[in-house]
């Protein structure tokens, strides 16, 4: 069974909301176990990162909904690879933040 492009881009959209917010939840978490609010500084970080992978995503579903060709789309898989690798880098980075939460915590103990 083969998905088309439209369930992919959605897919792909709820898969990078899910991992921003990971990722921001992770900051939110490391910043309040240190003195100080350090998420203020990375509120606009977080806004930016989310706006780098929504832009692609944004094009990619208005590609899909209006540009109807019978030829390849190449801008449309540049988009989405884009934003493929771009949810990696942000899970790892991801993944990285809340390594460090429960290092940090744990070491309270």
């Amino acid at each position: 069974m083969q998905l088309n492009d439209m369930l992919k881009i959605l897919i792909t959209c709820l898969l990078f909301i899910l991992i921003w917010w990971l990722l921001t939840q992770g900051i939110r978490k490391l910043s309040s176990t240190r003195a100080g609010s350090g998420f203020r500084l990375g509120g606009g970080w977080s806004i930016g990162l989310f706006v780098v992978g929504a832009v692609p995503l944004g094009f990619s579903l208005y590609t899909e909904i209006f540009d109807k060709r019978l030829d390849a789309n190449i801008g449309l898989g540049l988009a989405m690879l884009f934003v493929w690798a771009y949810c990696v880098i942000l899970l790892c980075a991801a993944l990285v933040v809340w390594g460090r939460y429960v290092y940090k915590r744990d070491m309270k103990k």
